[in-house]
């Protein structure tokens, strides 16, 4: 059983845990990239058990950035690195570098109009070879009052063909990935 490093911010249940572990089944090679990383918890544990891999998360709050540095230099992760990026309009020079680039639990904060952006720029940032992986609640399970977007499994499959599905995911999200 993984012991997620948290802040304690978020509700962390069982389910949310599952999705964490999903996502780190899809992980290839060593320089991963989560962007919408929130407090850190999935870079900084996979960072932990992964020491020779090189982990970046990035967030548009500052605050939850803050967080992660300091708790990624009290916990001696060295590997694990957190920079402030807003996704729709990046300013990381770092395109085309990463094996594995996460978007876990951000798209749907964005309003529709910018998705299409979000996603060649989180794209982008994956090398020949990498994957990207990106997980939404299911459109039945819709709670927060920020979300701007809904995901249906159905439309994002047939609408990307080359989308592969995790049937690990809880079904309280959606989660794919694409190897570019």
């Amino acid at each position: 059983m993984t012991e997620w490093i948290t802040s304690g911010t978020w509700h962390l249940d069982d389910t949310a845990q599952g999705r964490l572990r999903s996502a780190m089944e899809l992980m290839l090679g060593d320089k991963v990239l989560d962007i919408g990383c929130r407090d850190g918890t999935f870079v900084l544990t996979a960072a932990r058990d992964n020491p020779n891999k090189q982990f970046i998360g990035t967030d548009i709050d500052n605050a939850n950035i803050d967080m992660a540095n300091a708790k990624a230099e009290e916990l001696g992760i060295k590997n694990a690195t957190f920079f402030y990026d807003d996704i729709t309009d990046s300013k990381l020079p770092m395109k085309g570098e990463f094996d594995t680039v996460y978007c876990m639990e951000t798209m749907e904060h964005l309003l529709p109009d910018t998705l299409e952006r979000a996603h060649n720029n989180s794209t982008a940032f994956c090398k020949k070879g990498g994957r990207f992986v990106i997980s939404v609640p299911a459109s039945t399970h819709i709670s927060d009052p920020d979300h701007k977007s809904v995901f249906y499994r159905e439309i994002m499959m047939r609408d990307n063909p080359d989308l592969k599905w995790s049937d690990t995911c809880p079904h309280l999200w959606l989660m794919f990935y694409l190897d570019v």
